[in-house]
């Protein structure tokens, strides 16, 4: 019964995740309660990750009315490949002329805070909501531009930070909070050389021209 059930599982699973043309060959009828129950649990959880994956929606360039266009919330801003100037601007209104909250450049990414009833203004980027964005952790563990959460995308520890020879400038920022948030830096630092650095949960820091490794 065990195999049965396994089977079962199996060939439901495939169903829910797109091959409708099992559904004829699904027999349940030999099945207890207590064996549906459990291919029940499975279907659930199935649909709540199909479902999870949904919400994981990607926003391209445009304007946007937070709360109305997307939910109020984090996201992280990918800057594309063929980007030249990617950047995201937030206003008061959808005015250009309107109060403006936020303008910042993006290379590589960039967390920020969209706070309802406010416009947001997308160019060369993609605004993944916090959690479904790309992995931008190489095997290793190291980053390179960009900005990261820690605790979040990057995990509390010891990193060495490594400036780009080829940059005409390194650097790297901490910060107790991401983009959109009232967030206070607590060092800027111009790299010349490697240098050791402690980053705690919640930190936000920021990288130009350099990468960013644990320490071995």
């Amino acid at each position: 019964m065990k195999r049965m059930l396994c089977a079962c599982l199996a060939a439901v699973l495939l169903l829910v995740a797109g091959s409708a043309a099992m559904a004829d060959e699904i027999d349940l009828s030999g099945l207890t309660l207590d064996e549906l129950y459990e291919v029940r649990e499975a279907l659930d959880a199935r649909i709540l990750e199909l479902e999870s994956a949904d919400d994981a929606l990607c926003y391209e360039d445009g304007c946007y009315l937070v709360g109305r266009d997307l939910p109020e919330g984090d996201y992280v801003l990918v800057e594309r490949q063929d980007a030249m100037f990617a950047s995201v601007v937030v206003r008061a209104e959808e005015s250009p002329d309107s109060l403006l909250i936020l303008h910042k450049l993006v290379s590589g990414q960039a967390d920020i805070h969209l706070s309802r009833d406010t416009w947001v203004t997308l160019s060369e980027l993609q605004a993944w909501p916090m959690g479904a964005e790309p992995d931008a952790r190489q095997p290793d563990g190291s980053v390179g531009e960009g900005a990261y959460l820690v605790g979040t995308q990057l995990p509390a520890g010891h990193y060495v930070a490594v400036p780009d020879a080829k940059a005409p400038l390194s650097s790297y920022s901490v910060c107790s909070g991401i983009l959109g948030t009232d967030a206070l830096q607590y060092k800027f630092v111009v790299l010349h050389d490697a240098e050791s650095l402690e980053l705690a949960s919640g930190n936000y820091v920021e990288l130009s021209g350099c990468t960013l490794s644990p320490e071995q």
